[in-house]
């Protein structure tokens, strides 16, 4: 996977707007009626989601509004009954529901594409099948934010998060009293990770994201990414409101990613580079200190754990994209991630003898 993508690429390469493979066709469930030019998209994807998708659909089945919209659903090929559920809604609503059962999994990120860059509507909302919706009007506020702000690329609002994950938290916001009010591209650069906007309280413009850039089905963080697109475009409105749950269990996307792991590792580092890339480095300044972040964090994967040669390789890149490349910087470096597990591997070797 290359880290470095030259812009002309970047600026051509596009997935198509309407992605219709063979298995499209075969997976579509029953005979759907969806209107042909609805206001609002809202694209779904559920795999083993028997004990939530319910909830999920009824949230949005319920919607009060004044415009027509869409469901393009995609069900991910689950052993439980997670289909049932989904077919008994999309016969019930054919009318509302575009419902894709698979008949092989395709993974959260080729569903995902797959509904996405079907949706058909001027506003398209992302979400997936664990969490859902509390405001009967949720659809109709962020519309008419949208019809009223026209300048805005996209608008969110507060939610709640839900742990259900053992850990017995108590539910807390996504966000605080302070959230500002208009978000921006630096935003998602001032650190790594940033998480503030829950996925299912996001409607945005389906032109600024329909095509999507060929990258994108690269990084495994789909959010960042359609984020920072959006944010190009115009500035991302927030409605203080809390209008939807974000719930946290073992069986969540979330709890698919491993800071230990080299292969997320080094997507987050192709991840990061590209959008500066996307962005005309606008932001190497905040991004160059994340990617240096990444390559610390490289030093101590499990892959690399007995390869020092690697360890060297990461430490010299993350030295390099640091902004004060003196000696104490490196010295620092050093202390913090080698010098501890080199006199652990002398400590080995003399014992082996």
């Amino acid at each position: 996977m290359g880290m470095v993508l030259a812009n002309q690429a970047l600026a051509m390469l596009y997935y198509p707007n309407k992605i219709m493979n063979s298995y499209d066709v075969v997976d579509l469930y029953g005979k759907p009626k969806i209107i042909s030019a609805p206001k609002v998209s809202v694209c779904i994807i559920t795999y083993r989601h028997a004990n939530f998708i319910e909830k999920c659909l009824e949230s949005i089945v319920s919607q009060e509004v004044n415009f027509d919209y869409e469901i393009i659903l995609g069900e991910d090929h689950s052993q439980d009954e997670t289909v049932q559920i989904v077919k008994r809604y999309a016969d019930a609503y054919p009318n509302l529901i575009k419902a894709y059962v698979r008949q092989q999994n395709l993974g959260a990120k080729q569903n995902f594409l797959n509904c996405f860059l079907q949706c058909r509507g001027e506003y398209v909302i992302y979400v997936e099948g664990d969490d859902y919706w509390t405001d009967s009007c949720k659809l109709q506020k962020q519309a008419d934010f949208l019809d009223t702000h026209l300048t805005a690329s996209a608008c969110f609002h507060n939610a709640e998060i839900m742990f259900e994950d053992g850990s017995k938290r108590p539910t807390q916001l996504v966000n605080s009293p302070n959230q500002a009010l208009w978000t921006h591209t630096v935003d998602f650069f001032k650190e790594k990770e940033t998480w503030f906007m829950a996925t299912a309280s996001v409607m945005m413009r389906r032109k600024y994201v329909n095509p999507l850039p060929s990258w994108f089905k690269d990084c495994k963080s789909g959010d960042i990414p359609m984020y920072v697109i959006l944010a190009e475009r115009g500035p991302i409105g927030y409605i203080p409101e809390i209008m939807s749950v974000y719930r946290k269990h073992v069986g969540g996307q979330s709890y698919t990613d491993s800071i230990k792991s080299k292969e997320f590792l080094l997507n987050r580092i192709y991840m990061y580079t590209v959008l500066n890339e996307y962005t005309n480095k606008k932001y190497n300044e905040f991004v160059n200190p994340i990617l240096a972040d990444y390559h610390e964090m490289l030093i101590h994967c499990d892959e690399y754990r007995w390869n020092l040669k690697q360890k060297q390789r990461h430490l010299m890149l993350a030295f390099r994209l640091k902004p004060n490349q003196n000696f104490n910087t490196f010295f620092n470096l050093f202390k913090k991630n080698l010098a501890l597990q080199i006199v652990n591997y002398i400590r080995i070797f003399l014992k082996s003898y």
